[in-house]
């Protein structure tokens, strides 16, 4: 394979990842205030590895993915791969910008071109900064209770509340897994089992993913007591 069916080929992979299981004339139609005049053709090429970028399709196509020219070649010529060059960064602020370059599509894309455990792994961190905005929701509720009930009632509303809430947005299937994954010690295997049937998951991928998370809060906790000593 030359050197340009390579550039091709790897432009081909990168329109395919982008574009998801979406159809890809609902993909470019949805998107094409974003896309910038990247046609519905134009894609269609690129996905058939039928075609280069130009010089106007490269500027539109580092504007809709939200990279640098760089990164974009640096992937084209083989020099880093797809996972690499999808891995979203912190973006760097520029005050001269009134807005950031960087993509919800890029990252969306990279997240769907994960295995289903990273996938879990990623929304319940979501889930655990959704909870802390939750708990200050409930706690700012609770004070304003605090001023014509007692404390008993008080607890009980906010109780009441939190779990209205939870369940509106999250969902019965959603706070499961999160009951799951907040526990103090590893959850016993029959609610691991539980829990993955629940939500139509594979046992094997909700244990690995609770392996990794208590894991890692284990060595948290061990290294916040080394450094009390």
């Amino acid at each position: 394979m030359s050197t340009d069916d390579e550039r091709k080929h790897r432009l081909s992979v990168l329109c395919k990842r982008l574009r998801g299981n979406e159809s890809l004339r609902s993909f470019t139609k949805k998107r094409s205030k974003q896309l910038q005049g990247i046609s519905h053709a134009s894609w269609s090429v690129w996905e058939r590895g039928a075609g280069n970028l130009s010089r106007d399709s490269l500027e539109r196509l580092v504007g809709f993915i939200g990279c640098s020219y760089k990164s974009l070649l640096k992937y084209l010529n083989g020099s880093i791969t797809l996972e690499e060059f999808l891995e979203p960064t912190l973006p760097i602020i520029d005050e001269s910008e009134e807005e950031s370059t960087f993509s919800v599509d890029v990252a969306a894309s990279w997240m769907k071109s994960l295995p289903l455990k990273d996938q879990l792994f990623i929304v319940y961190q979501g889930f655990q900064s959704f909870q802390e905005h939750l708990d200050k929701l409930v706690e700012e509720k609770a004070k304003e209770l605090v001023e014509q009930e007692n404390q008993k009632l008080v607890k009980k509303k906010a109780e009441d509340l939190e779990e209205e809430i939870t369940r509106a947005i999250i969902g019965e299937g959603a706070k499961l897994l999160l009951d799951l994954l907040s526990r103090e010690s590893y959850p016993h295997s029959t609610d691991i089992t539980k829990v993955a049937q629940k939500l139509n998951l594979r046992t094997e991928d909700l244990m690995e993913l609770c392996d990794r998370l208590y894991l890692n809060k284990s060595k948290k906790e061990h290294e916040h007591g080394r450094s009390t000593l």
